[in-house]
């Protein structure tokens, strides 16, 4: 029976275990709730989901399906039929179509011919599917799956729950799990939901009938909630899917072979496909009905489960799973057994009939209700639709579910919310937020203008309240106007009327602008800040400031330099034509110039030839004529009291034309005259105005008239009454003539000095300037005639405004300063009249002119012409040139040196040369190239070379040394003439000799017969003897005996074999390895070549060492005749590239070996390129090399065998590794017995290579194979077997190796012929020496016994000697590296190090080195006492440091007292704080940085001196240790005759012979220590002078005055704080009295008259003025004290590191005492 009749009791399959508990309990339960389902929960019952649902029923493979298909069963009966043919083209029919196999053939149904039909997969397809899709979601029990054929080798059941979208594994079967689904678990699962592979139904037995069983829920697991969701989600399902994976095929792997097809003998056939399930339905239906499927592909049969539940607990959905809709007043949920959970209903008062569950309330009402209501009616809302919804209330006379109680509210729209809401309770309308009454109809207090825009129903009332009056209604409540104070207005009073301003910004409510009248464009300013509308380039809240770059012009700013006027005489019509001029412009007039001021500089001007004369439009400098410039300079410290760069000296009856055209607007100008007079007379200036252009728009009404205007002697300056109109674009000239009145005596001055004239606007003539009462303030303070004055004057302040504001009226705002770039500072002027800050020597408002007496314009100023008043007619100079007028025989440009050709300034007188030169020097009067080979200051002697008596007239004679000078062959610096014997004696120059200077002297080279030749020093460069005449060439220079082993034409190099520095005699023998230096390089002596700069030898190939004294890395093997050799380690195989530079051993890797790593290494054998493997020998039996190489064969000594050595060999007896040689008729057979053994282990090996899986048909012969070489093996091991035996069984072999099949060999196992060729050869060869073997072809026993002892013999003497050879090496090894030490330790010194410490090597004695320690002991012992003397007077200074400090601390005490006072005053501590500010900083830290500085110095030597000890030191102490070493190696190896261990003991000496010599040093390093230490002695005793203790008191008082000012400071501070807090408490003050001053100051406001006003504004301004001036005096007080608490603690911290300095100085004294008594101590004992 199958498990489809799974209700009946019991089974007699194998699967009636199939039935578990739980689904009968499951069954018995639904069987109950079909009359318990309205009190507990209840299902609808199981049945097979496949039954009706046939065309829902798919597989991906069908055998027949489209056209007849063959197919073979498996059968042992001869006579069976094994092949058929199925059509499922048609469905199934037991009559008509018994062949059809299609899938819905395997549904259940209970025909008693139901095995007549099944379903059938194609023939060899292993990956198959059958699936299942439902309608809906069921609820799965269980699958049982009947096959027809053998149950498929691996199968897999999936399901899903979104209609195919997504699969989910319900379980893997298979009868190979691990290799079917790696990684999936085997065997039962340790939860409900693992998904597991299983094998029990995958087997090959039965082959038919066989099934596959699937339960959901596995019954050996407790199942305690059915519908948790992971229950749910392993029995719910949509899908389900079968998938066949692997076919069963018997072993059959081989399914494509073509003479057989086993592949008709596979497929799937499957009889029956049972799916247990039913409806789920949650526990809330008993019964289902039929789903309403799109598809109609289910058919509804008898037994068919379907799928859309009849619910009941008022829950609703196909499976369900949710409550009705007016029942979801609690959470649905799945029933359970004893509680159906049955949906509730909502209450919604009659007034709904829809609801949803909200989670959260019924949280909140503690798990009792969680209905909300839908789709209120009635004008409803709520969840339980119990309120009225917006706009509406409740009739309090009717019920709650009446449907007419809500009613509509009765609201204002405009004032009330949105639609007019009220209180659903009361009805009561909602107002907006600034609204209010019962229908908010109105506006709060405080608010205006209801509007229906506005989202808060009415505005707020913003009224300023520094600008509006406080009423009970703050604003009109329908406008919003407020009600406004005095000068404020606008709807809120939040802004002042115009030409106010400061409406919250101030503490007045507003502020009237007061702009200036001038610089402000407009009376009116800006409301907030209250700043005016300035004029261009005018700055200010009020414009009364020009800007950066501009200034305001002054009244007297239009001036008129009386030096750049034209000149007039007598009538304003003609100019002047000046006669009569003076010897200094003679002097430039004779030479085409003119002197000339112009531009307000004076200059020097080219004349021009004219064809017409014209008239002269300039004034003259000289005297004489009516008009003269007279130029004043300007004295530092003094006022001045005229412009420009002086005067004009006028003559009466002489005039001036002033030239103007810069008036920047028409108006009544003023005219002022500006002149010095020369007497007391009076004088008059006539002056007229003559216009020169028209303008084309006439402003002033008349020209102006002629006038006159007097010039008092007792002023300086004349204002012409009557003001004149001049127009602002036109030209005038105005002509003035100067008379003198009354006394025209002679003896009186008839001249007047003018300065300049200006013109000043008329304050009256600009309309509507300002008001009378500044008009008359203006004339009361007489600013007019103030403003034109010269000189040092103040303006009144109403003066200075006034002016102020009409120069930026004037000029529409301020003037640019257009200060000159070179002549000017910066580019910025005064504000107030422009004036430039102008270099030195430059003048002008603009800076672009020099003073008088200056010259050179420029980017540094003008300088002085400084004419020599002895030389100089006048003091004035050419201003671009600064030439000055010189007398006729005076010349340069000061006028300060004679003319050429005199001298003696500033008396110049000819030169006196004796007609022998024109030129002296101008103020020796030293005459200056002489004639005719003359000489001297007057000419009076002969040049060099020349000879002569010029006293008596005789002319210069060139001397012949040994010819004259100019003819190249001059060798004498000069000649004279021997007055006795009248001959010229020759006085030669340096190298030359003889009396003609025609000989080289001893050192010097020349050839003098060649022209221009000359003796010069030979260049041997100090290497020969300068008293040797023969140490160079006399005519080539060459150096021929050249000394200190130098060689060269210059003794410029070392001899071959010497190198160093020629130049600085420093040429040392050059030190190499005849070994390991080129062998050319080197003669038969020892001596070699090197190169002579470095030292460095010529090395052989791969030596290396500036001696070649060793091998470079990566070479080895020094001291052969080639040199080293490259080491040549394999790259990879390995550890590095550098091997033993002794034995060129690399090291390998582990595997590898060979000495450069390209073998395979110890007990590894095959290709090392390939791959090293190991051989597995035993070591203990084992030779060396333990295997082949090649092979892998295990290299055994003699007495052991076995393929890895490990065991006896025949004829050799236990215990292994001893194996004892066993009797000796054992040696006739034990080596061919041992080859023939190893030779059949190898081809047993091959045989077991060979897998029997692979050639089933072969095992038999490989099994046969096996045996017969384990006979052979029994016969290698007994040993009295026959060689025929043998022959006999290698026949046999061979007969089986032919009867293999070749291509199975060949394909699988290639290797396996090669084998059996090479034992068959193996094989021939020990056959043929078996053979030949007979016992007396071994000779004689005994002689082979005496060979094999002597073999012994000489093996163990090998062995010794490789023993002691390998002592030698590492002796030579150790020797080696200790000879490298000591010579990179000596190498290690610097090069001058070695010539030095050879020339004091050489005489150093080491029989007297004990004396001399013990006297540099002693040395040291004198140098510790004087260390100890110099610390005891550090410390009595420091004692003495300590006391001065105290008292210091004592005075600060009393300073801290004094300042803590109460009674002090607060101008006492002011005091005492200028007083600190005032302390100038001592200079004592550089001071003491000097002396640290100069200690420092001292101790460098010692330092140094230190640092040669401890080198003398340790290399003693290495020179010592290779002695020693080296003598332990010679006495190990005097047998051995090793010449590189000579040549290391050799250089062991040497280097102990040299430190020795170089410990010698030690006494003169002794001795110049002990005089560095005494010199370091007196220095510190000069420090301490230095350092007295009245400089170290002055150092404390001063450092102590530094900490007395941090105290003062900080006390200061302190009391500095508290003012400040006083200052802000009283400022506090202040602020509330002045809130009480404003308040009566409101109320005076009302009683008192403006003057009473203005007097309390200018109290309170007052008193404002005093509060912050404290103040910020206050906040600079706070910021003085912290700079100069932060000034001292710098300096204090500087002290501090100082007297951390000179400790450590100290310290350092004392180490360097303790090291020299250690140094001695050690000295002593060496």
């Amino acid at each position: 029976m199958s498990l489809r009749h799974c209700l009946l009791p019991a089974m007699s399959t194998p699967t009636a275990v199939e039935v578990s508990s739980f689904l009968l309990l499951w069954l018995a339960a639904a069987v109950y709730s079909q009359d318990k389902c309205p009190t507990a929960s209840c299902h609808p019952q199981l049945g097979d989901l496949m039954v009706g649902r046939g065309g829902r029923l798919s597989a991906t493979s069908t055998c027949g399906l489209d056209g007849p298909q063959n197919y073979c069963i498996i059968g042992h009966l001869e006579d069976e039929k094994k092949c058929f043919s199925c059509d499922s083209r048609q469905p199934y029919n037991r009559y008509t179509n018994p062949r059809s196999h299609r899938i819905e053939n395997v549904i259940t149904t209970f025909d008693p011919e139901r095995r007549m039909k099944w379903w059938q997969s194609e023939n060899g397809v292993h990956e198959v599917s059958i699936q299942l899709d439902l309608e809906t979601v069921f609820q799965f029990s269980h699958l049982v799956l009947t096959f027809k054929s053998f149950r498929p080798s691996a199968m897999l059941v999936e399901r899903s729950k979104d209609n195919g979208r997504t699969w989910t594994v319900f379980r893997y079967f298979a009868e190979d799990c691990g290799s079917s689904f790696p990684g999936v678990p085997v065997g039962a699962g340790s939860s409900v939901g693992d998904v597991v592979c299983d094998t029990r139904y995958s087997g090959a037995e039965p082959s038919t009938g066989g099934e596959v069983v699937l339960k959901a829920l596995d019954p050996t697991f407790q199942i305690n909630d059915l519908y948790s969701p992971e229950i749910q989600e392993l029995i719910t399902m949509t899908n389900l899917r079968v998938n066949f994976t692997r076919l069963l095929t018997l072993g059959d792997t081989l399914l494509g072979r073509r003479r057989r097809n086993p592949q008709d003998k596979y497929y799937y056939a499957l009889y029956e496909m049972v799916v247990r399930g039913t409806c789920f339905c949650n526990g809330h239906a008993s019964q289902c009905v039929p789903v309403d499927s799109p598809r109609g592909d289910v058919v509804a049969e008898p037994g068919m489960v379907h799928g859309r539940c009849v619910c009941q607990h008022n829950t609703a959905g196909s499976n369900c799973e949710r409550c009705r809709d007016l029942y979801n007043d609690s959470p649905w949920r799945p029933a359970g057994h004893s509680d159906p959970h049955p949906c509730k209903k909502c209450n919604c008062n009659g007034h709904s009939e829809r609801c949803h569950f909200d989670m959260a309330r019924y949280i909140s009402t503690g798990e009792v209700s969680g209905g909300v209501c839908d789709e209120c009616g009635n004008n409803r809302v709520g969840v339980h639709c119990e309120r009225c919804r917006p706009f509406y209330y409740r009739d309090p006379r009717r019920v709650q579910n009446d449907p007419d109680a809500c009613v509509p509210c009765d609201c204002d729209p405009v004032g009330s919310l949105v639609g007019g809401p009220c209180d659903p309770g009361t009805g009561h309308c909602v107002c907006k937020r600034h609204v209010e009454g019962d229908r908010c109809d109105r506006c709060r207090h405080g608010f205006y203008g209801l509007s229906r825009e506005n989202p808060d129903g009415c505005t707020a009332c913003r009224c300023n309240p520094l600008g509006s009056v406080e009423t009970p209604y703050p604003c009109d409540p329908v406008t919003g106007q407020c009600f406004c104070k005095p000068f404020a207005t606008g709807p809120m009073c939040d802004r002042c009327v115009s030409g106010y301003w400061g409406l919250g910004n101030t503490v007045h409510s507003c502020l009237q602008c007061d702009c200036d009248i001038g610089g402000s464009q407009d009376s009116r300013c800006n409301p907030l800040d209250g700043q005016c509308p300035c004029r261009p380039n005018i700055v200010g809240p009020r414009c009364k400031d020009p800007a950066l770059g501009y200034f305001l012009a002054p009244l007297d700013f239009y001036l008129y330099e009386a030096e750049l006027a034209a000149p007039l005489q007598g009538s304003a019509q003609s100019l002047v034509n000046p006669t009569g001029l003076p010897r200094c412009e003679q002097f430039f007039r004779d030479r085409g110039y003119d002197f000339q001021f112009r531009d307000g500089k004076f200059v020097l001007t080219k004349r021009r030839v004219r064809k017409r004369r014209q008239e002269q439009t300039s004034i003259p400098l000289y005297p004489g004529s009516p008009l003269q410039i007279i130029p004043r300079q300007r004295i530092p410290g003094q006022p001045v009291t005229w412009t420009g760069p002086g005067f004009v000296r006028v003559q009466h009856g002489a005039g001036l034309r002033f030239t103007v055209n810069n008036l920047p607007v028409a108006l009544d100008y003023y005219l002022v005259l500006r002149y010095e007079p020369e007497s007391s007379d009076t004088w008059t200036a006539k002056v007229k105005v003559i216009p020169r252009t028209s303008t084309a728009k006439r402003r002033c009404a008349n020209d102006p008239a002629d006038t006159a205007v007097t010039l008092p002697g007792s002023s300086r300056m004349a204002l012409l009454e009557t003001p004149i109109c001049l127009e602002d674009d036109a030209l005038y000239y105005v002509d003035t003539i100067f008379e003198k009145q009354g006394n025209l005596d002679p003896k009186h001055s008839s001249h007047i000095l003018i300065d300049s004239m200006g013109l000043i606007p008329r304050m009256e003539s600009l309309p509507s300037f300002c008001s009378e009462t500044k008009l008359e303030e203006f004339e009361r303070y007489r600013c007019l005639e103030v403003a034109s004055q010269l000189g040092p004057r103040i303006l009144p302040e109403v003066c200075k405004d006034l002016i102020v504001s009409m120069s930026a009226l004037i000029h529409n705002g301020a003037v640019a300063c257009r200060c000159n770039l070179i002549g000017s500072y910066s580019q910025s002027c005064s504000k107030f009249g422009g004036q430039c800050n102008c270099k030195p020597n430059v003048i002008s408002r603009c800076c672009d002119t020099c003073a008088p007496n200056t010259f050179g314009f420029g980017p540094n100023g003008c300088k002085p012409c400084n004419c020599d008043p002895r030389g100089s007619f006048l003091e004035m100079c050419d201003q671009a040139s600064g030439q000055c007028a010189c007398r006729p025989e005076v010349s340069g440009q000061r006028c300060d040196r004679c003319r050429p050709g005199y001298f003696g300034f500033p008396l110049c007188r000819p030169c006196q040369c004796n007609g022998l030169a024109d030129l002296c020097d101008p103020v020796s009067g030293a005459c200056v190239d002489c004639r005719d080979h003359a000489a001297g200051p007057h000419c009076d002697r002969c040049v060099d070379g020349y000879y002569s008596n010029l006293a008596l007239g005789e002319p210069c004679q060139p001397c012949l040394c040994p010819d004259t000078k100019a003819s190249g062959r001059f060798f004498a610096r000069s000649c004279s003439k021997d007055p006795n014997s009248l001959h010229v004696l020759c006085h030669c120059e340096p190298g030359h000799s003889g009396p003609r200077c025609d000989v080289c002297s001893s050192g010097f080279y020349g050839n003098l017969a060649l022209p221009e030749a000359r003796c010069q020093e030979c260049q041997c460069n100090n290497n020969t003897d300068p008293q040797d005449r023969d140490s160079c060439d006399p005519v080539t220079g060459t150096c021929l005996r050249c000394l200190h082993h130098t060689y060269g034409s210059a003794c410029e190099s070392c001899e071959p074999g010497y190198y160093g520095n020629a130049l600085a005699h420093n040429c040392r023998e050059c030190r190499c390895d005849p070994r390991g230096t080129e062998i050319n390089m080197c003669s038969p002596g020892g001596s070699c070549l090197c190169q002579q700069s470095s030292g460095q030898c010529p090395c052989q190939p791969g030596v290396a060492g500036i001696s070649c004294d060793e091998c470079q890395q990566g070479f080895w093997g020094f001291a052969s005749e080639a040199g080293c050799q490259p080491c040549d380690c394999h790259p990879s195989q390995s550890l590095s590239d550098q091997c033993d530079k002794v034995t060129g051993q690399c090291p390998c890797h582990l595997e590898f070996g060979g000495r450069h790593c390209d073998e395979c290494g110890e007990n590894f054998f095959q290709t090392p390129d390939l791959q090293c493997i190991s051989c597995d020998c035993n070591v203990d039996g084992t030779a060396r090399p333990s295997c082949d190489h090649h092979t892998g064969e295990c290299l055994c000594r003699p007495g052991v065998a076995g393929s890895l050595c490990s065991e006896c060999a025949p004829g050799h007896g236990p215990p292994f590794p001893d194996c004892a040689i066993c009797h000796d008729c054992w040696n006739l057979w034990a080596e061919n017995v041992t080859m023939l053994q190893g030779q059949v282990e190898r081809i047993s090996a091959v045989v077991k290579q060979q897998d029997p899986q692979l050639h089933p048909s072969y095992s038999p012969w490989l099994n046969k194979l096996d045996a017969m070489l384990d006979n052979i093996r029994s016969l290698i091991r007994d040993p009295t077997a026959e060689t025929e035996m043998t022959e006999k069984l290698y026949e046999q072999i061979k007969t089986f190796r032919d009867a293999i099949d070749p291509h199975i060999i060949f394909d699988t196992s290639p290797l396996l012929n090669t084998h059996i060729d090479n034992i068959r050869n193996e094989f021939h060869k020990l056959l043929g020496k078996l053979e030949k073997v007979k016992p007396n072809e071994y000779g004689d026993l005994k002689v082979l016994e005496e060979a094999l002892r002597k073999i012994r013999k000489y093996h163990a003497e090998v062995k010794e000697a490789e023993e002691q050879c390998k002592d030698a090496k590492a002796m030579l090894a150790a020797s080696r590296q200790k000879r490298k030490e000591a010579k990179d330790k000596l190498d290690s010194r610097l090069v001058e190090d070695w010539d030095a410490l050879e020339r004091k090597v050489k005489a150093l004695n080491v029989t007297n080195l004990y004396e001399e320690i013990q006297e540099a002991k002693k040395k040291s012992q004198d140098t510790k006492s004087k260390a100890e003397e110099l610390k005891k007077k550090i410390d009595r200074n420091l004692e003495k440091f300590e006391r001065e400090k105290n008292n210091t601390k004592d005075l600060i005490k009393q300073v801290k007292d004094f300042l803590t006072d109460e009674m002090v005053k607060p101008e006492d501590i002011e005091m005492v704080a200028t007083a600190v500010l005032a302390i100038q900083l001592p200079s004592s830290p550089e001071e003491i940085r000097d002396l640290i500085n100069k200690i420092r110095s001292i101790l460098v030597n010692s330092t140094k001196l230190l640092e040669d000890l401890e080198r003398l030191r340790e290399d003693a102490r290495t020179a010592q240790d290779l002695l020693q070493r080296a003598k332990e190696v010679q006495n190990k190896t005097r047998s051995i005759d090793v010449s590189r261990i000579k040549k290391a003991l050799k250089d062991a000496e040497d280097i102990q012979d040299n430190v020795s010599r170089y410990l010698g040093n030690a006494k003169n390093n002794i001795n110049s220590t002990t005089k560095q230490l005494e010199e370091m002695n007196a220095k510190l005793n000069d420090t301490e002078t230095v350092l007295n203790v009245s400089r170290i008191k002055d150092l404390v008082e001063q450092v102590e005055v530094l900490k007395n000012k941090t105290e003062m400071n900080r006390l200061q501070g302190q009391e500095a704080k508290a003012a400040a807090d006083l200052a802000l408490k009283n400022a506090t003050a202040t602020k509330t009295l002045l809130d009480e001053v404003n308040t009566l100051f409101q109320e005076l406001e009302k009683k008192k008259d403006n003057g009473t006003k203005e007097l309390v504004d200018e109290r309170l301004k007052n008193i404002m003025m005093e509060a912050e001036n404290i103040a910020k005096e206050v906040k600079d007080k706070m910021t003085q004290i912290e700079d100069l608490e932060t000034k001292i603690v710098q300096l204090l911290r500087v002290k501090n590191e100082k007297a951390v300095e000179v400790d450590e100085l100290l310290q350092k004294a004392d180490d360097i005492r303790k090291e020299l008594t250690d140094r001695a101590v050690a000295y002593a004992k060496c």
